[in-house]
């Protein structure tokens, strides 16, 4: 965190930079599958609500079981539920397998906005 004090006509005012990351929703999904797509797993836990070790594990791990086989991605959707602080994001990914054969499936990411700003929350592999 970087704290920048300011003095406006004999107040100071500081301000707080770098908390949040303002990514959107979609922003954030798309972060978590360049990170697969990298091999970049040591990235995803920035990406993870926090005290949640379950939701962490899978995250990473799914980053770990997809890395090199995440052929392309795309978001097909957002919402947003419970007055805004829950988003849905839908996106579709085509894999490929060990044999290089490619298969293309709907994804749903469930995130939460939090004081660092949104967080994936939940993996949802709809097939």
């Amino acid at each position: 965190m970087i704290l920048v004090a300011t003095t406006v006509v004999g107040l100071t005012a500081v301000t707080i930079i770098g908390c949040a990351s303002g990514d959107t929703p979609s922003q954030v999904v798309e972060k978590y599958y360049q990170a697969t797509q990298d091999n970049n797993c040591e990235a995803v836990p920035d990406l993870v609500v926090s005290g949640r070790p379950k939701v962490l594990d899978n995250y990473v791990n799914s980053c770990k079981r997809y890395a090199g086989k995440l052929v392309s991605y795309s978001i097909k959707g957002e919402r947003f539920e419970y007055d805004g602080r829950l988003a849905g994001v839908d996106t579709e990914v085509t894999l490929k397998d060990d044999n290089g054969v490619e298969t293309t499936k709907s994804v749903g990411q469930t995130l939460a906005e939090t004081d660092d700003g949104w967080k994936l929350t939940k993996l949802e592999n709809r097939d």
